[in-house]
């Protein structure tokens, strides 16, 4: 075919044909510009609705943990309660174990005179007064105590025979002086 229109008219006929073009395109591109206003204008009454609904929930939860303060309290009052008691329970001295690792480590043939055991007496220097039948008894008492993880520092202070002892068959006393060592009394 020939074309015969003036080159005037064909240029007029390219731009009407751009012009539909480009009107099509702002068509297009309003209508993706309102689409967009519409999911923005839905996003913030759903995230509205979730707000809400979550400071409803946050009302009801403080509402609820208001009837649970006694509770706490009565919690937070054990838990103090149960610390003291544990802080007494570790202060505590076991007077038998100290009775009765003194009276596995006595030898035979000999007796204890005076004792006295209380918390400011462990860990401290006291003497002890026993009595003996025979001097190596009473050395073996020294001996024994020596050995004993349950004391240290075990000396001897005096050892006398006397006739006139205080135990009838025991006639040799004998002072140590020595630590009850507090680890073992706990």
């Amino acid at each position: 075919m020939i074309n015969l229109l003036p080159d005037d008219a064909k240029r007029e006929i390219h731009a009407a044909r751009t012009n539909v073009t480009l009107v099509k395109y702002i068509l297009v591109l309003g209508l993706g510009v309102v689409f967009l206003c519409f999911i923005s204008i839905a996003v913030y009454f759903v995230l509205m609705s979730t707000k809400a609904s979550a400071e409803a929930i946050v009302a009801e939860n403080t509402s609820k943990s208001t009837a649970y303060n006694s509770v706490k309290a009565q919690a937070q009052s054990l838990r103090s309660s149960l610390a003291s008691a544990k802080t007494i329970l570790d202060k505590e001295v076991a007077y038998t174990k100290v009775l009765t690792g003194i009276a596995q480590v006595m030898p035979a043939g000999v007796v204890l005179d005076t004792l006295s055991l209380s918390p400011t007496t462990l860990g401290v220097p006291i003497t002890i007064q026993a009595y003996a039948k025979t001097t190596s008894d009473a050395l073996a008492l020294q001996d024994s105590f020596k050995k004993s993880p349950l004391f240290s520092s075990v000396t001897l202070v005096s050892l006398e025979s006397s006739t006139q002892s205080k135990t009838d068959g025991y006639p040799i006393a004998i002072s140590l002086s020595l630590i009850i060592n507090k680890s073992v009394a706990l």
